[in-house]
């Protein structure tokens, strides 16, 4: 919302094109910004199949606007008017359009969205250069802490210079973030608890999520692809932790096939590739290997009743870190790791594995913040000899490196302990 109001008063702005999975915000922020100015239009194209007809023909943005303001009986002004035209990817000619709106009207603000974008983007020739793109994820642990009135701990920790904050605090912090691992950062489902505090509600609403991402699989795979996808879809959250393959999805079905279901769910925004890299130097994704991979879900709470975790032993204990052998707390750091990151730009996860005979060594992800390659680990307790973070150091040259857990901050022998709670700290601070 800060880059959306920055954007709204940029003389220079370009239209905006809001991408990310279904449910997570995108039209709420469209719709929030068009507060802040004197007309709001939203025109839904999945809904309003009829004002298609308007982007037929010549692409011509004054034509447009006048067909829209006369067939909706609204204004459309350059300066005053916010105009949102949601589920654009169900209109191929507007998404053309926008280039035109930037070369022809650039005081007109417009913003698009579309859920399931990525599949008709990779159909037309987006207009480079012309529009920008934003990605929208499900709220992070910050931004949950911030709608849950805790907006004071969250500017404590950014504020904070990785210094123990007092253990009251702590304690605290890390029952909010077993909370937050527990709903995930879907809009509908914090909302939910937040009015009730029910979890046995926004378990419920997790579940008609899921079938919705479920539904979805008719609208842009094939008929016969669908049961490839189901099968994909489930096993995700199986495969946590470790490196995918697709052998464990089903014996019995190609690779190929399996592949393309992956890269699907990939382009609608629910699951997230870290790819295997090098880490020798910067960017990381120049030394990736595309055949070796994790999957992330998307979202932390989808992800757990997708598995059908019983939430109700974390009530009693705050700490999550040993949930599913340690997976969901790998997932959790990932995904705060995604959220902070310049949201004008497709984030990017990686991990590190050296395959030797006399020893393997694996780093949950490698990160490069502030110009440096920092290597995370996450582990479910203070101690341990952290072996592989010491192999990667020792075989990298590197000087730093992160190990995130439930324990407080602390700092030994070149490596920063950060709680799970201050990810947002470490991504957003200059090393």
């Amino acid at each position: 919302m800060e880059f959306l109001l920055k954007w709204k008063n940029d003389p220079k702005k370009k239209p905006l094109i809001l991408k990310g999975a279904r449910q997570v915000g995108k039209s709420w922020l469209a719709r929030e910004l068009g507060k802040t100015f004197e007309n709001f239009v939203e025109i839904n194209f999945e809904k309003s199949t009829d004002v298609h007809a308007f982007f037929d023909g010549n692409i011509e943005p004054a034509k447009i606007i006048k067909n829209l303001s006369n067939y909706l009986g609204v204004k459309i002004s350059p300066g005053t008017t916010l105009l949102f035209l949601d589920e654009i990817q169900e209109c191929p000619k507007a998404i053309l359009a926008l280039r035109y709106f930037y070369e022809d009207l650039p005081r007109l603000h417009v913003i698009s969205a579309g859920s399931l974008l990525e599949f008709q983007l990779q159909n037309i020739n987006v207009p480079v250069g012309r529009v920008n793109f934003v990605y929208v994820y499900p709220l992070s642990f910050s931004e949950y802490l911030t709608v849950s009135g805790k907006q004071d701990l969250r500017s404590m920790l950014l504020e904070n210079e990785f210094k123990p904050v007092p253990e009251p605090i702590h304690k605290l912090l890390n029952e909010e973030v077993r909370n937050y691992v527990l709903l995930g950062g879907m809009p509908e489902v914090v909302a939910d608890f937040l009015e009730f505090g029910q979890f046995d509600r926004c378990r419920d609403i997790q579940t008609d999520l899921l079938e919705t991402y479920r539904s979805d699989f008719q609208k842009y795979a094939k008929k016969h692809q669908i049961k490839y996808l189901r099968k994909v879809f489930d096993s995700i959250p199986m495969q946590l932790g470790d490196k995918f393959k697709y052998t464990n999805v089903s014996m019995d079905i190609k690779s190929r096939e399996l592949g393309d279901a992956l890269d699907m769910l990939q382009m609608a925004g629910i699951v997230y590739k870290v790819y295997h890299s090098s880490a020798n130097g910067i960017p990381l994704k120049a030394e990736s290997d595309i055949k070796k991979f994790k999957v992330l879900f998307f979202d932390a709470g989808l992800t757990q009743q997708l598995l059908q975790l019983d939430y109700r032993p974390l009530l009693l204990n705050p700490d999550f870190s040993r949930v599913n052998n340690g997976a969901v707390a790998e997932l959790f750091t990932g995904l705060e790791l995604i959220a902070y990151r310049n949201y004008k730009e497709k984030a990017d996860l990686f991990y590190w594995h050296r395959e030797a005979k006399s020893s393997n060594a694996e780093v949950d992800y490698v990160t490069a913040l502030a110009g440096k390659i920092i290597p995370v680990e996450v582990k479910s307790s203070n101690t341990g000899s952290m072996k592989s973070l010491r192999t990667f150091m020792e075989i990298k040259n590197r000087d730093f490196a992160v190990k995130v857990s439930g324990f407080n901050f602390s700092f030994f022998e070149n490596v920063q302990s950060v709680p799970f709670y201050a990810l947002e700290s470490l991504v957003k601070r200059k090393m």
